[in-house]
């Protein structure tokens, strides 16, 4: 679900026996697709099509070819992140299958409309391509992160089916490209291409506040999270969104400072250790600073420096750990937090 390559999951619950029917459902989508003519040239520009213009070859950062035959109305969005994304762009309507993980509004910045798709699965560590075939879906978006679609994916390719896989969704800038090239896959140009201005506004914005600010150093963040239901805390890794947007708010990942090379296990020591200047607190579920009590709890956290000048502060994880394009007005709110001691103290006071 997070946008991390650190975390090593458990091994996705597709059996090597099942694959009999799997190939029989594989068979058969590849004798409809066959059906479809071949993609047209491309008109100079990677992954661009003429407005409207089906079939057309979508090039991913990667570049990986996809070629999609006709306009989809079966999509089957099967990772949080892509599915945030398409939904910027299509409506319900056109999904045959989402994420579970949609519904859930802490995650979730589309979560009334995900309550609209009547299938969800669980995606990430327990995908199962057998039943993803099952929906006949024209088009797969996933995020090949976690085991379980890192084994879904070959397998989904060969059925014929147009699939839009994508590694990471690290940065702004990532968030912004790829949307682009979902928003060409789906038809919809045009609001891809006035979903990434509204975003650059908003950057430019926040990079106005940033400057004016003028810190003389720039302070650490360290970034607190679940990822998954009930796995406690863990100190965010560079590859998370939620680094790029504390860069983005003026500030230094403490990740970074500590030499992490990817999401880890939160542990008090490591945190006195690396006494954050602030302290981002990732919410998967509405409890607050209470998600995090074996850490809170723990007498070494009240003589960090960052809880004693009160520049703690608790997000959603849908606006700081959870790629998506509302996280660019996280970037202003992660600079409050930036702000010099003196002035949230005076904030708490009021």
């Amino acid at each position: 679900m997070l946008h991390q390559d650190q975390i090593k999951n458990k091994r996705s619950g597709f059996k090597p026996w099942r694959l009999g029917g799997t190939i029989a459902l594989l068979l058969l989508a590849t004798a409809c697709g066959s059906q479809a003519a071949p993609a047209g040239p491309v008109d100079g520009q990677e992954g661009k099509a003429p407005a409207g213009a089906y079939p057309r070859t979508i090039v991913t950062s990667g570049k990986h070819e996809v070629v999609v035959p006709a306009k989809p109305e079966r999509i089957a969005a099967l990772s949080l992140d892509t599915a945030e994304m398409a939904l910027e762009l299509a409506d319900p309507s056109r999904f045959v299958v989402a994420p579970r993980s949609l519904d859930n509004e802490q995650l979730s910045v589309h979560a009334a409309q995900g309550k609209l798709i009547g299938t969800k699965i669980t995606g990430a560590t327990k995908l199962d391509p057998e039943q993803v075939l099952s929906y006949k879906p024209d088009l797969v978006l996933m995020t090949t992160i976690h085991d379980g679609e890192k084994d879904a994916d070959p397998i989904l390719k060969q059925a014929g089916i147009p699939v839009l896989t994508f590694k990471e969704w690290g940065t702004v800038r990532q968030i912004m490209d790829q949307l682009n090239l979902i928003g060409q896959a789906l038809g919809e140009e045009e609001k891809a291409k006035a979903v990434t201005d509204r975003m650059k506004s908003k950057l430019e914005a926040a990079r106005n506040k940033v400057e004016k600010r003028k810190a003389v150093s720039k302070p650490t963040v360290l970034v607190l999270s679940p990822v998954g239901p009930n796995t406690g805390p863990y100190m965010m890794g560079p590859d998370n969104i939620s680094s790029d947007l504390v860069r983005l708010a003026g500030g230094v990942p403490a990740a970074e400072a500590m030499g992490l090379p990817r999401t880890t296990k939160a542990t008090i020591e490591q945190i006195i250790q690396a006494d954050p200047d602030c302290i981002l607190l990732s919410d998967w579920e509405g409890k607050k600073e209470q998600a995090f009590r074996e850490l809170t709890g723990n007498p070494g956290w009240s003589a960090l420096k960052a809880v004693k000048e009160g520049r703690v502060r608790v997000m959603a994880a849908k606006q700081l750990v959870n790629a998506n394009p509302a996280v660019v007005d996280s970037i202003a709110e992660i600079a409050d937090v930036l702000e010099p001691a003196s002035g949230v103290k005076k904030e708490a006071g009021a």
